[in-house]
């Protein structure tokens, strides 16, 4: 008896938009495991927390508020598209939140 995954297309492979998405985060994932090596996982793993307490609370609605025109979102309207610039600029803001933190926590 063949599956239900492999009888439904919409099924069978992921959206486009999901491996996209998720694929986004590899640069970050990446980044964050790099800083473990040399100041020790346990100090890496409380920056990476900081930063994504800083990314979540600060950045990412600071980006969503910058990429609308200064306007907030209204509740029901979906969140604007990143570009290209406002990905690279997030991700040098966490990383270099994960890297002050890393040498505060060293010192």
């Amino acid at each position: 008896m063949p599956s239900l995954r492999l009888t439904t297309a919409s099924l069978a492979h992921p959206p486009r938009r999901l491996v996209q998405g998720w694929l986004s985060g590899v640069p970050f994932a990446i980044a964050g495991i790099a800083p473990g090596f040399l100041f020790g996982w346990r100090a890496c793993f409380a920056a990476l927390l900081l930063a994504g307490v800083a990314s979540f609370l600060v950045y990412i609605p600071m980006t969503v508020l910058v990429l609308n025109g200064g306007v907030p979102l209204p509740e029901d309207a979906p969140a604007p598209g990143l570009t290209v610039r406002s990905y690279c600029v997030l991700l040098l803001l966490w990383m270099t939140t994960v890297w002050i933190t890393l040498s505060l926590l060293r010192i």
